[in-house]
């Protein structure tokens, strides 16, 4: 099989293999840090809305600073921005674990480290994963980013599972532990980095970096392809993705279970995910198809999430999440193979950024919910806003011509 050969050329490829187990190690500690602080905010708090201040906090960088770091990444060596970012990342763990090992870790403590946690975020788009398309290559860019995601999807199972585990072991240390140390081989594993992008502009004149992002928001208002593929992405951040902040409150409230149980719960999801993204991965898509995947993937997610609000069994809700997962994975192989296959190459570090902006409005999403869950509860909650992403996705859905059709191009 043609595309099976083509992940073992990617993973035999130096460069390749470096930039994705940073990304296997950055997203599993990622993903741990965003259940145990969750199940640390439950347990300290009681408060829905604090447990989703926690996700917004983590994603308001992107929000605030996702164009300006695309930018800045079009002017500035990839292997040092990257390795400033997970130098901050480690050095927040470290910090994190100290508090808990001295035993004075307060739920604003953990929301600074959360807030600085997520600066870091805002590097992966238009960092390590432009960097994993120029690696791969246009022949290889599906399969390059498919197996990206797949991994990064796996992250959301194990992260999860093992911070569940470790926290209800070993509390706030073990788990900020660990995550530590996988941030410090990510250390180990940069200087392999390219030290430039490959596929940019070959001549580019100096510029001024305000300059350089109103150029991005400018081709952005030129191309409406462009600005429906960030709308999606808009709406899954919005009435998607919160639905994870509310697992911890669901499991809590509605299902009585422990933090190791809660774990394995919000496992589900990154499994479905992973499970979703190794199957394109392994089977292709083709380029026509890309926009279908995107789009019918985040409006499953959604309609799984609407679903998942009525279950009050462990089993079924464990069977829906995972499920939810597999729609998931349109969404997250889709949303920069997409925006790469589409920008020219002197526009893809602001683009990313771009959309690590539209990421970022998941502040808007996680605060809705968590008020949400503050005045209805977590089940409630996660069906009103499942509904309301649903509505808008048919909106957008009605006023895309491309999504429609298969002209066989990105």
């Amino acid at each position: 099989m043609i595309l099976p050969r083509r992940l073992t050329e990617l993973l035999g490829d130096p460069r390749y293999l470096r930039l994705w187990l940073i990304g296997v190690f950055s997203m599993g500690a990622r993903w741990l840090e965003m259940l145990v602080v969750g199940v640390f905010a439950v347990e300290t708090t009681g408060s829905p809305v604090l447990v989703a201040l926690l996700v917004i906090l983590r994603m308001l960088p992107l929000a605030v600073f996702g164009s300006i770091v695309g930018t800045i990444a079009d002017r500035m060596a990839p292997r040092r921005l990257l390795h400033l970012g997970l130098l901050l990342a480690m050095l927040v763990s470290l910090t994190v674990l100290g508090l808990a090992l001295s035993g004075i870790a307060t739920y604003w403590q953990i929301a600074l480290a959360t807030f600085l946690s997520g600066l870091v975020w805002t590097t992966d788009m238009p960092v390590r994963r432009r960097l994993v398309g120029d690696v791969a290559g246009p022949g290889r860019i599906a399969a390059g980013m498919s197996l990206d995601s797949a991994t990064s999807n796996a992250m959301r199972l194990i992260g999860p599972l093992f911070g569940g585990l470790l926290y209800h072991w070993l509390g706030l240390a073990g788990a900020f532990g660990l995550a530590a140390a996988l941030y410090t081989i990510c250390l180990a594993l940069t200087p392999g980095v390219p030290a430039a992008f490959l596929a940019q502009d070959p001549v580019r004149r100096p510029t001024r970096l305000l300059g350089d992002l109103g150029e991005g928001f400018r081709y952005l208002m030129r191309e409406p392809e462009v600005r429906r593929i960030l709308w999606v992405t808009v709406i899954f951040n919005i009435w998607g993705f919160p639905f994870v902040a509310m697992i911890p409150v669901i499991g809590t409230e509605s299902l009585g279970l422990d933090a190791a149980a809660i774990g394995g719960l919000a496992a589900m999801e990154g499994g479905g995910a992973f499970a979703g993204a190794l199957l394109i991965a392994t089977l292709g898509a083709r380029p026509g198809s890309y926009r279908r995947l995107y789009f019918f993937g985040t409006a499953s997610y959604c309609a799984l999430a609407f679903v998942a609000g009525w279950m009050t069994g462990t089993v079924p809700m464990a069977l829906v999440i995972f499920c939810a997962g597999l729609g998931a994975a349109g969404f997250s192989t889709m949303q920069t193979t997409l925006i790469y296959g589409i920008a020219p190459p002197e526009m893809r570090g602001r683009l990313l950024g771009i959309l690590s902006l539209t990421i970022g409005a998941g502040v808007i999403g996680f605060t809705n919910i968590g008020l949400m869950g503050e005045l209805f509860g977590g089940a409630n909650a996660v069906r009103i806003v499942a509904a309301e992403g649903l509505v808008a996705l048919v909106v957008l859905g009605l006023r895309w011509p491309r999504l429609w059709r298969d002209d066989g191009r990105v």
